[in-house]
């Protein structure tokens, strides 16, 4: 995992045993750790990753590399446990843009020339061979077409022209070149001109889904699409691509980095789940979907929402009468609980310390949304507030919301303290005599009533 800051900072995490972190630490590493390298004194533009190396980009169009090079995908001969550049020449030009597959590497100039280099046994370089390159070749397939846009998947790419025609190349295990079988190709094919011109393109290196987008807003997509190989364009009803991986990615993925605005301070010094929290902020430019609960708004990002969570991806994928409404007004549920809900989502936590009535409300709504990591997290601090005066409130409450370990916490707590929970006021209270009675079974069972 890596991070660029605005300040021109690098910071990596994760699997180094291959010395593919950049920061000269062979081993694991749990914490965010800055890469030293000066660049030439020049801004990190971006970066690219594949299985085990990294490429940055510099402004003045310099490519640095690092990680594990068994296939040349560094783009010189020797591994790099720390930020190397790649000196030998690329078309003499400036590159514009970088990507990585998981053991290839493509630099995209500003003329339009596309140069690949690494690991080629599928073709995925476009040179007409299998043969590995450790230093950078031009796509030769492409020689004749100006390209804007190039995106990687796993071990392929998809190139978009300046005319707007889309060209694939190399592993098609998936379907993922798009020409209708499952052959390989070394030479980049185009997309069939009848889908029209196309304005984007996307793939990721997690996932064989590829997807892009018309000039008339339309979203194809091909590959592997959850369990389904699609091994022809097929024309969806999303309208961006990154519904497309949100909604038949297997996992659902982001296509392209998360980049967090006026989230992230000078210094790095939170984790990656705070920042993305960060990312909850009343910038309307930057949200597309608001929700509003008790006339108050909370605003979040709907792509967001559809990796993270399956409610959400079927709200707006299927056939919902929410899926295409900007505005949603929610329900049943407090301004407080569903605002906690909604930073669970991002985050996949609640705070420490939650108001009675808070845990409640997130109880039910992990019980409508169908989020048992969610309701066991509810749970939890449910049972620390057990208490004699609530204690049957709280076992209707967990059994009208399924949540079979709070359950039976009340049960364990009535049945040692039978008298006095019968004798508070909520329990002469109650009316459900079915839920009388399988409240009394339940505590039984935990020794209430063997004296």
């Amino acid at each position: 995992m890596s991070l660029l800051l605005t300040n021109n900072e690098i910071y990596a995490w994760g699997y180094g045993t291959n010395n593919n972190l950049g920061n000269g630490v062979a081993g694991q590493v749990y914490v965010p750790t800055a890469i030293t390298a000066n660049f030439g004194g020049h801004h990190i533009t971006k970066l690219a990753c594949g299985s085990n190396h990294t490429l940055a980009l510099t402004d003045n169009g310099e490519i640095y590399s690092w990680g594990t090079n068994n296939n040349g995908q560094l783009g010189h001969k020797e591994n790099a446990s720390r930020p190397q550049p790649i000196t030998a020449s690329i078309g003499g030009q400036c590159v514009c843009d970088i990507v990585c597959a998981s053991t290839s590497s493509y630099a995209l100039l500003d003329n339009g020339e596309l140069y690949g280099w690494g690991y080629n046994a599928l073709g995925q370089l476009g040179t007409n061979t299998v043969t590995n390159y450790t230093e950078p070749i031009q796509v030769t397939s492409l020689k004749k077409v100006v390209i804007k846009q190039i995106v990687c998947g796993p071990n392929f790419f998809l190139a978009l022209s300046k005319s707007g025609h889309v060209y694939a190349c190399g592993e098609n295990t998936s379907g993922q070149i798009g020409k209708g079988d499952v052959a390989n190709s070394s030479v980049a094919t185009q997309l069939s001109e009848k889908l029209g011109s196309f304005s984007q393109v996307a793939a990721t290196s997690t996932s064989n889904l590829c997807a892009a987008l018309n000039d008339a807003g339309e979203v194809y997509i091909w590959g592997r699409c959850r369990f389904e190989l699609v091994k022809s364009p097929m024309k969806t009803e999303l309208s961006s691509l990154g519904d497309a991986f949100a909604c038949y990615s297997s996992p659902p993925v982001t296509w392209r980095p998360l980049s967090i605005v006026s989230a992230v301070p000078n210094e790095y010094g939170g984790d990656v789940l705070t920042s993305l929290k960060n990312c909850l902020t009343e910038d309307e430019e930057i949200e597309d979907i608001t929700f509003i609960v008790e006339g108050q708004k909370i605003r979040a990002h709907k792509t967001i929402l559809m990796i993270r969570s399956d409610y959400f991806r079927s709200m707006f994928q299927k056939d919902w009468a929410e899926k295409d409404k900007k505005d949603i007004t929610i329900q049943g549920f407090t301004y407080v609980g569903f605002n906690t809900y909604i930073e669970y989502v991002y985050t996949g936590t609640i705070p420490n310390k939650l108001a009675f009535h808070v845990a409640v409300d997130l109880l039910q709504i992990a019980d409508c949304y169908q989020d048992t990591k969610l309701k066991g997290l509810c749970e939890e601090p449910l049972k620390d507030k057990l208490q004699i005066n609530n204690c049957a409130n709280l076992y209707q409450i967990a059994t009208q919301f399924q949540a079979k370990l709070l359950r039976v916490g009340c049960a364990k707590f009535g049945a040692h303290h039978m008298t006095d929970v019968i004798a508070s006021d909520y329990f002469k209270q109650m009316t459900d005599p079915k839920i009388i009675l399988d409240f009394l079974v339940a505590t039984g069972q935990y020794g209430a009533f063997k004296y």
